[in-house]
């Protein structure tokens, strides 16, 4: 198998979105160091929400995302403000890659999400689920929010077809391979 590699993208669109978001929050923060400087109004929480909400779209619009497909493991990098973070994933630890569904309450218990998609594509978002080690070495249940486009669709497909599906597919092998854990371990 060779290797894929799938780089995040920019969408005219999303771009001309968040741009009027960091503008607008930018504004805010002028117009608090203006209160400060100006009017002597000093809120120093205030001040720091709207600074905090700026870096945060600021990061999400700033970062690059990274998805590469080797022989045994999925690789996810991203490059940002705080610098680069890279999550590697066997194969195998991997139950599942649905397309990504708000919901109030979920059926799995996920341990850890991670945001691992940019603002400014355009794509759909998928959820990849897998299982890692967690405190004490207990396995828990993570997932991954990413845009990984047609080409690495494709090619999880091809790896992975078993494990492309459907979300309910997903649930309902999740929830049954618990339940035979349980049972193991109780008789």
């Amino acid at each position: 198998m060779e290797k894929v590699v799938v780089r995040s993208q920019i969408s005219r669109k999303n771009f001309i979105v968040m741009t009027a978001a960091v503008t607008a929050f930018a504004a805010v923060v002028v117009f608090s160091l203006y209160k400060w400087f100006a009017l002597g109004i000093f809120q120093p929480v205030e001040l720091m929400a709207e600074a905090l909400v700026l870096f945060v779209l600021i990061e999400r619009m700033s970062a690059k995302y990274t998805y590469e497909m080797d022989k045994k493991v999925l690789r996810l990098i991203k490059h940002g403000l705080l610098g680069r973070i890279t999550h590697e994933i066997p194969y195998r630890d991997i139950f599942g890659l649905y397309r990504y569904k708000p919901q109030l309450i979920g059926v799995i218990k996920f341990r850890r999400t991670y945001r691992f998609n940019s603002a400014l594509d355009s794509r759909n978002v998928w959820t990849l689920a897998y299982t890692a080690p967690g405190y004490k070495g207990k396995m828990e249940n993570r997932r991954f929010y990413i845009k990984p486009g047609q080409q690495l669709l494709i090619a999880l497909r091809s790896k992975l077809p078993e494990k492309v599906v459907a979300e309910e597919k997903i649930i309902k092998e999740v929830l049954l391979t618990e339940e035979k854990n349980e049972t193991m371990l109780k008789g």
